[in-house]
Parts: structure tokens; C-alpha cells; sequence
């Protein structure tokens, strides 16, 4: 959970567009290979997370394997609606902050982390401080406290998920001297898109084109498709 508060405060939420497939995006230097991903529901995603294919083309696919317990909890705990009600005022997806309340507390109003981050969202002192979260071991407002900081940081990563979540874990600070996700915040980012993405109950597959950029699509893409995407950029 980060120890430093934003620099800049407004709110955003996801980008819904009606449309499918994949968007390649051209970032600053320094956050190359941010790749945008509009799936059936209009949600946008980004990542930089590296992935390594067994075989040329589409990589396995986690739908069909044995849901963990977890991703049950996810998609049932004591607090989902709390989640549903104050993440759609804020413009997020409830199971994107159900994820991210899995992976941080796991669904533990009490829990304390040991750099003194508390409750369901694990929130700092000051970050709960300034979103006015008075007492942080309250589900209702360490809920909307956790929901507007990943909101800002939404607004502040232009909609690029992977990076606003490292942010809420190790700090807005740490991703931009990394210019990206860091890498001791990758198996982190990685934990909660991942819950995200089975919680959704969208297949999502991932594909590697022959230049070596990692793609997501809610579509089937042939090979000819994914030259192509290299072409484009």
C-alpha cells in the first residue's frame, strides 16, 4: 500500500466504449509495451506484464482450469454490496475492487499489514487521511476510501491498470522512477488481474506477436491478424 498521497486528486473511472478487440497504445518513453485491451463489456485494460507462450500464438488460457477458492469468495463475500454500490458511483467495476480487496486483506476488515497499512483496502494512514476515512476499520468508509484512491490513481496512469494498481500497493512515486511496474510489483499486479479476469467470467486470451508484443483479446486473432498488429505500430 503506498505511504505517499497523490499529487493530483480528481476522479476518473473507466473509459466503456462499445467496441472489441485489441488497441495498441504509443506511451512516453520509458512505458513502452503498454498494451490497451477493450473486451465485449467495454472495460478497458493495460498491462506491461511479460508473459512467455509455450507455443507461437495463443497462450494457454486459464478458463477451464479449476477455480480457486478464492475467486468463489470474490465473487461472494460479506461486503459485495458496499463494493457494487459505491464502486459504480465512482465509475469502477465492483469485481476489479473485489479483487483488489482479495489480494490485499483478503476480505479482512481488522487486518493490518506490517508498514501499518489497515483494513478491507489496506490503506495508509495518510491516504486515509485525506480521503477522510476516520476510522479505517470501518468497512463502509475504508471501502469508498480504497475505491477513490484507485480512482485518482486511474486518472493519473491515463487509465493504465496495471500501472494505478502497483501504485496502490507500492506507492505512485516507486512506478515513476520505474517508469512502468516495477518489478518486485509484478507478481502483485499480476495476483489481481488475474482474480479480476476469472471473476469476470469473460474468457480473455493472450497472444505474443512475431515481434514480441503481448496482446489481450476477447476474440479468437489468427496469426495473419497479429502480423498485422506489428505493421500497425
Amino acid at each position: 500500500m503506498s505511504v505517499a498521497p497523490l499529487c493530483t486528486y480528481a476522479r476518473v473511472g473507466f473509459i466503456g466504449i462499445t467496441m472489441w478487440g485489441v488497441v495498441l497504445l504509443h506511451p512516453p518513453e520509458g512505458w513502452a509495451r503498454i498494451v490497451r485491451h477493450i473486451d465485449a463489456n467495454g472495460v478497458i485494460w493495460f498491462t506491461n506484464i511479460p508473459s512467455v507462450p509455450d507455443q507461437p500464438g495463443s497462450l494457454p488460457s486459464a478458463q477451464g482450469q479449476k477455480r480457486p477458492h478464492r475467486v468463489t469468495r470474490v465473487q461472494a463475500h460479506p461486503y459485495r454490496t458496499e463494493v457494487e454500490q459505491l464502486a459504480r458511483q465512482y465509475g469502477l467495476s465492483p469485481n476489479l475492487v473485489s479483487a483488489l480487496m482479495a489480494i490485499e486483506s483478503d476480505f479482512d476488515p481488522t487486518a493490518v499489514s506490517s508498514k501499518g497499512a489497515q483494513g478491507l483496502m489496506q490503506l495508509m494512514p495518510l491516504i486515509a487521511q485525506y480521503y477522510r476515512v476516520y476510522n479505517p476499520f470501518n468497512p463502509q468508509q475504508n471501502i469508498e476510501g480504497g475505491i477513490r484512491y484507485l480512482s485518482d490513481l486511474l486518472q493519473l496512469f491515463d487509465n493504465q491498470l496495471p500501472l494505478a494498481l502497483a501504485a496502490y500497493n507500492g506507492g505512485e512515486g516507486l512506478v515513476r522512477r520505474h517508469g512502468g511496474v516495477p518489478p518486485m510489483l509484478e507478481s502483485y499486479v499480476n495476483k489481481v488481474l488475474t482474480l479480476y479476469e476469472h471473476t469476470r467470467g469473460t474468457q480473455i486470451r493472450r497472444y505474443m506477436t512475431p515481434s514480441g508484443v503481448l496482446l489481450f483479446s476477447n476474440v479468437p486473432l489468427s496469426q495473419e491478424q497479429l502480423s498485422q498488429w506489428d505493421v500497425k505500430r
